[in-house]
């Protein structure tokens, strides 16, 4: 074996959380920890010599390289499976690809990954927040108004906007007025931005061009959590944190969101077994769920 060859265990690792977008969503995925994760990427890149991730205290984001060598894992894992379901003839398992934003991949489907096994445990659930293109995926999970004429659209899920923090942080909001001066936090890009809100609770006098951004909504609301500001939320992203009491609520003054996630699958692909069952089990989980 060659020196260089790095242990299938620490590549598995690494191409989760990159295909993922966090430590945490390649360890739920994986059924390893984070530490664990973490270990074996750190491990990778002593091995390669370079830097695979740039760490943030709020999360982290791929390298250039780590990104192409990412894309060439995948590749590569995917050729495994199908030598693999080739060899192993009409009783293989199924491997289902589905191309989703890296937040909602670790803020909602994660957590449910266990009720889709159970009742699909022929059915292998690949994420990936790379965009490998049409043919490299079986379906997109995305977030918009619908409109999307070369595909089969089902409506999943649609959301709201509001404000959430930290309970130690909420501690000195009793109305929208009390942002003034406050540390916002913003993910750049989303429709559903501070000015709107804002207008929608009727509050002015509110500074929104300043604060911190973030790339990602997941780097956003670990910066919520730990305090660093407010954040204006999607309730499909933070349903865990409120859950847990990590994050509160501190006004109830709710934006509707601009669109709504929907399941993206192409008219090829649209009737195979494994889409369908995929398609009708985030039909019941959505339904359950709202």
């Amino acid at each position: 074996m060659s020196p260089l060859r790095p242990s299938l265990n620490w590549l598995r690792a690494f191409e989760a959380a990159a295909r993922l977008g966090s430590f945490a969503a390649a360890a739920a995925a994986l059924n390893v920890t984070p530490s664990a994760v973490s270990q074996h990427i750190r491990a990778l890149e002593l091995r390669l010599g370079k830097p695979l991730f740039e760490r943030h205290a709020n999360g982290v984001r791929l390298t250039d390289r780590g990104r192409r060598y990412a894309e060439d894992l995948g590749q590569a894992f995917d050729m495994i499976d199908e030598a693999t379901s080739r060899f192993a003839g009409r009783n293989a398992r199924d491997l289902l690809v589905v191309h989703v934003p890296t937040s909602f991949a670790s803020q909602w489907i994660a957590p449910r990954l266990d009720l889709f096994r159970a009742r699909h445990p022929d059915i292998d659930l690949r994420l990936t927040a790379l965009d490998q293109g049409e043919d490299k995926v079986d379906a997109t999970i995305a977030f918009g108004a619908g409109q999307w004429p070369k595909c089969e659209a089902t409506r999943l899920l649609a959301d709201e906007a509001f404000p959430v923090c930290s309970p130690a942080y909420a501690e000195a909001l009793a109305v929208p007025e009390d942002l003034r001066g406050r540390d916002l936090l913003h993910v750049p890009g989303y429709a559903e931005e501070w000015d709107t809100w804002l207008a929608h609770a009727g509050v002015r006098g509110v500074d929104t061009s300043s604060g911190s951004f973030f790339d990602q909504s997941i780097m956003a609301i670990r910066a919520a959590v730990e305090g660093k500001g407010v954040l204006l939320g999607r309730a499909a992203l933070v349903e865990r944190e409120l859950a847990s009491g990590l994050l509160v609520e501190p006004f109830r003054a709710r934006l509707p969101a601009a669109g709504s996630y929907w399941l993206l699958v192409s008219q090829r692909k649209a009737k195979l077994p494994k889409v369908t069952a995929f398609r009708d089990w985030l039909i019941d989980v959505t339904t359950t769920t709202a």
